[in-house]
């Protein structure tokens, strides 16, 4: 007998007396002896499972008086009872319902706060394909430092950020860092030499670190893990979507030349920090909130607890995730312990490898892409409209292939895919003869900023197998810091003094993306020994032992217990 692939154990009771009176009230005497929302947490198998859409069909609420009228609560309860007693007390109509309503408020909004994050972190790049550096007396160099700079900062501020985050909540921490890197964008317009460029590209980091994960962490509240992967494959999607409408907004505002006492790249930086400064103060009060009954008027109160109710189902441990944690600080050597564990999981590092190496060859050549169509003598206008081919293909192939990740349920597969699409278009890029036409090198550049994403794949991964929800939300954080230091090597790639074709920086690239396909591999070899190691001493233990151990037995926490096994 073996265990399924997942969490499985006694998940803790967290409803009050309320949660027993409605039990014996709906379900009869019986329900009272189940007070937790699962009674066995694996997600695979159990009374709960066998779904019974319908058992409680919709009527006039009629609200007990121990509830005060608060009808929210009274439905939670209620659908507390009958999931202990093995019912699923909603229909699929309900269900479907609640995810339309959440795709529409929760996800179009992430979009949009995604959107606003990477207008401002990338407006850079429309910004140098003017005469920006040469009105500010800087080299490439000085704007490699400046790259730098902003992603130092960022990564710096992953973990306090997501401590913060999880402290006050989303639904304010969130919205207070969008003003701040508004604001900052918006200062941008004051620059005239490199300390000012220096310090408002490291505040720009300062205030968007820890943002993504912050972000992924929210998201998260909302959705089951088999719902998960693809929504945040719009949110990265978003970034290349952010691609065409910045490249479209730069192409119409760096025409603005003598506009007033501003130089057109001042126009860009001004106008668009103005506008990602208003939707930080919108999303004030958009923000749908879990810890809100009713849900900001999105869901009705029974819409709203079914929303709960069918993520903590799922995943019970996420019963807590959306609580802030007010009066529960942790003392500097927790927290140290805390981030400790997570950064040296021997389970998860590999993932956080790869996630640092990974992204290098595509971030590299996306940095450079405006200088380097410069150096081919295209005018400002074309080059931000050439973003838009490669950016429309991104899009396509990384929600084509987290879709199908999910749909095969495997990882490593799609990981490797998508590095390979990167290696051929730098062999061709490498070896392409000098006399070559222009639009060969911008082909080359196209397909390989086109490919698959796989941000998305490798962060579902990171969550699928940390199997605790401490560890997840810090292993989240120290993931992205991984992909942000590969972030910081990109912007070093190329120097100055290897262009205009930079062939040392592109070998360093093409050993970097041969090393990714490698280790995407090793890590799905890692992962089938480990399992097939616990199925081995799964097997010798007796039905009565591998119950106990389900039901809290055992010393090993998180991903080190004999019933986890890993997604692969």
């Amino acid at each position: 007998m073996v265990p399924a692939s997942g969490s499985i154990g006694d998940s803790d009771s967290s409803y009050d007396d309320k949660t027993t009176l409605v039990s014996e009230e709906v379900l009869g005497d019986g329900a009272g002896e189940t007070s937790s929302l699962l009674t066995d947490k694996n997600a695979n198998c159990g009374a709960a499972d066998k779904k019974d859409y319908g058992a409680f069909n919709e009527k006039d609420t009629v609200i007990p008086e121990e509830f005060d009228g608060n009808e929210y609560e009274y439905h939670a309860a209620e659908i507390e009872a009958a999931l202990a007693n093995g019912q699923i007390p909603w229909s699929e109509e309900e269900e479907r319902t609640v995810l339309r309503k959440t795709d529409l408020r929760v996800m179009i909004l992430a979009c949009v706060m995604f959107f606003s994050l990477d207008l401002d972190r990338s407006n850079i790049q429309q910004v140098v394909s003017s005469d920006f550096l040469l009105d500010t007396s800087m080299s490439t160099n000085d704007y490699n430092i400046g790259q730098s700079l902003f992603l130092i900062f960022f990564l710096s501020l992953e973990v306090p950020s997501q401590l913060m985050n999880k402290r006050f909540g989303p639904d304010r921490w969130l919205p207070t860092i969008m003003v701040g890197w508004g604001i900052v964008s918006t200062i941008q317009v004051l620059i005239t030499a490199r300390p000012f460029f220096f310090f408002t590209r490291a505040a720009l980091g300062f205030c968007q670190g820890g943002f993504v994960s912050g972000l992924a962490f929210y998201v998260s509240s909302f959705y089951k893990s088999d719902e998960l992967s693809v929504r945040l494959s719009w949110i990265w999607a978003t970034q290349s979507g952010t691609n065409v409408i910045s490249a479209l907004l730069a192409s119409a505002i760096l025409l603005m030349r003598d506009v007033g006492t501003l130089k057109n790249w001042q126009w860009l930086l001004l106008l668009e920090g103005l506008l990602t400064t208003a939707i930080g103060i919108a999303t004030f009060f958009l923000i749908p909130s879990l810890k809100t009954p009713g849900i900001a008027n999105i869901f009705t109160p029974r819409e709203a607890a079914i929303l709960r109710a069918r993520v903590e189902h799922d995943d019970p441990s996420k019963k807590n995730q959306s609580n802030k944690d007010v009066g529960k600080r942790q003392t500097p050597k927790q927290i140290a312990g805390s981030v400790f564990g997570a950064l040296t999981d021997k389970y998860l590092v590999p993932i956080f490898i790869l996630g640092y190496i990974g992204f290098i060859p595509s971030v590299t050549m996306r940095y450079y892409f405006p200088i380097n169509m410069r150096f081919l003598m295209f005018d400002t206008t074309t080059i931000n409209l050439l973003i838009i081919p490669y950016a429309a293909l991104n899009i396509f192939w990384t929600t084509t292939f987290s879709k199908l990740s999910d749909h095969y349920r495997t990882k490593w597969l799609f990981a490797v895919l998508s590095a390979t699409w990167v290696f051929p278009n730098l062999i061709f890029l490498q070896f392409l003869p000098y006399s070559a036409n222009r639009w060969w090198r911008f082909a080359s550049y196209t397909w390989v900023l086109g490919y698959p994403y796989y941000q998305p794949i490798l962060v579902s991964w990171v969550s699928a197998n940390s199997n605790d929800p401490d560890r997840r939300a810090l292993a989240q954080s120290i993931y992205n810091i991984a992909v942000q230091l590969g972030n910081l090597t990109a912007a070093n790639v190329y120097m100055e003094n290897d262009a205009p074709y930079y062939h040392r920086g592109n070998y360093v690239l093409l050993a970097l993306n041969l090393a990714s396909i490698v280790l995407a591999i090793s890590i799905r070899t890692y992962y089938m020994r480990e399992n097939n190691r616990r199925d081995m001493i799964w097997s010798t233990l007796t039905e009565l032992e591998q119950m106990e151990y389900r039901n809290g037995g055992g010393k090993e926490k998180g991903n080190n217990r004999l019933d986890f096994r890993f997604k692969i």
